[in-house]
């Protein structure tokens, strides 16, 4: 088989509105709040009910300037979810935090809101979740905690574009939020990234951090911070118009039509592997009302209980043309970032609490990664369905059992 899963699809007029921004003499610079950038963040904001939105270069730059605008310091110490991409928090290295990884739920791959409470000590100052796969947390529970310690809660929606928690969006219940908009996301700029939050002094410091002279100008009205629109706080974050243009167009075009899709799709998929073959469909918590753009699909197996190897496994299917993979996704804090004390950044010693994280581990080791397959590729899925069931019969496994 071919390649036969691209993300993101190909828009044939995209080339078109591209040019049209170009033709019309619109800036391909832009240093205020005006424009595309206004548009798109206005409707970014207003879809999720939140006052303030910014656009950033990237997703990891989003979860820097919320850092940053949530006053993180050296010392600071910050609970976070051990599974995830590792931008979910690298970047509150840089400003001396303390990372303690809380481990996450077997089934969702989720924060394990159980296990969060027994990690707070005085200097604990945040907690950061994600929402796996496109699945939310229990958002409930972390503000519950949040509360009762008077932490503050950010939310990396990188992987959750439109999940729903109980008819919610995910982006809605933290202090801040924030997606990236780059290349494989639902919606894609090819990179860039955006914030939300409904506190005016945190969307102002994030202003600061990326912008300078005009966007302060007419963003920042604290006068604390009046004295700091020239220079900002030095960094230049600012999305490329271009990348703007081409989610604001898909973002009003087809966003939510891609999200249908992709559920229509998906659920089929996952019926028949659920019903034919000894791959079981991904878990979802009764809070979920929607996967949203569902970024990622990855079945789960008992692979050691089964008696299956599987690596061999994956391989055996791509040596048949299929596109699937073990989960690049790892626990975070195996990463040299963070065991390795000869690249330490930041103020402090990137330390960790020692700890198994034996439910992420056994999380990790039970999924594998096929395509998000959004168009109605029915006959491809089918011809996925009938390999996997070869392979399962080849090993005496069928639908689940031995």
């Amino acid at each position: 088989m071919e390649k036969n899963f691209y993300w993101p699809p190909k828009i044939k007029e995209l080339g078109d509105i591209v040019k049209k921004y170009i033709d019309t003499g619109k800036p391909l610079s832009i240093a205020d709040d005006g424009g595309i950038y206004k548009e798109l963040e206005e409707s970014f904001s207003k879809l999720h009910n939140r006052k303030y939105g910014l656009l950033v270069s990237s997703g990891t730059m989003a979860l820097y300037s919320a850092f940053f605008a949530l006053d993180i310091l050296p010392g600071d110490e910050i609970i976070c979810t051990v599974y995830s991409y590792h931008a979910t928090i690298t970047p509150a290295l840089h400003l001396g935090a303390k990372i303690i990884f809380c481990d996450v739920e077997e089934d969702t791959g989720n924060i394990d809101c159980t296990k969060i409470e027994k990690l707070i000590t005085p200097k604990t100052k945040l907690i950061v979740t994600n929402d796996q796969w496109g699945h939310p947390c229990d958002k409930d529970k972390i503000l519950e905690i949040c509360k009762k310690y008077s932490l503050k809660y950010l939310e990396d929606c990188s992987h959750a574009h439109f999940s729903e928690y109980k008819g919610k969006y995910t982006g809605t219940f933290g202090d801040v939020a924030c997606w990236s908009l780059q290349g494989n996301k639902l919606l894609s700029g090819g990179e860039g990234g955006i914030l939300l939050t409904d506190n005016q002094e945190i969307y102002e410091k994030a202003v600061l951090l990326g912008h300078n002279l005009k966007r302060p100008a007419k963003s920042v009205r604290n006068i604390k911070y009046k004295s700091l629109e020239r220079t900002g706080y030095g960094l230049k974050l600012r999305m490329h118009p271009l990348a703007a243009v081409i989610v604001m167009h898909q973002l009003k075009n087809y966003c939510f039509k891609w999200i249908e899709k992709r559920k229509k799709t998906l659920n089929y998929f996952e019926k028949r592997l659920q019903e034919e073959t000894f791959l079981n469909k991904m878990p979802k918590r009764n809070y979920v009302t929607s996967m949203g753009a569902w970024y990622g699909f990855k079945p789960w197996a008992n692979f050691k209980e089964l008696g299956i190897d599987r690596i061999d496994f994956v391989k055996w299917m791509k040596k048949r043309g299929f596109q699937i993979d073990i989960p690049k996704s790892d626990l975070i804090s195996n990463y040299q970032l963070f065991t390795n004390k000869d690249f330490k950044i930041g103020y402090f010693e990137n330390t960790i609490e020692n700890s198994e994280f034996t439910q992420a581990k056994k999380y990790h080791e039970r999924i594998v990664s096929l395509p998000t397959f959004t168009f109605e590729e029915y006959k491809i899925i089918d011809k996925y369905i009938d390999y996997i069931k070869e392979y399962g019969e080849k090993n005496n496994v069928r639908n689940n059992k031995r």
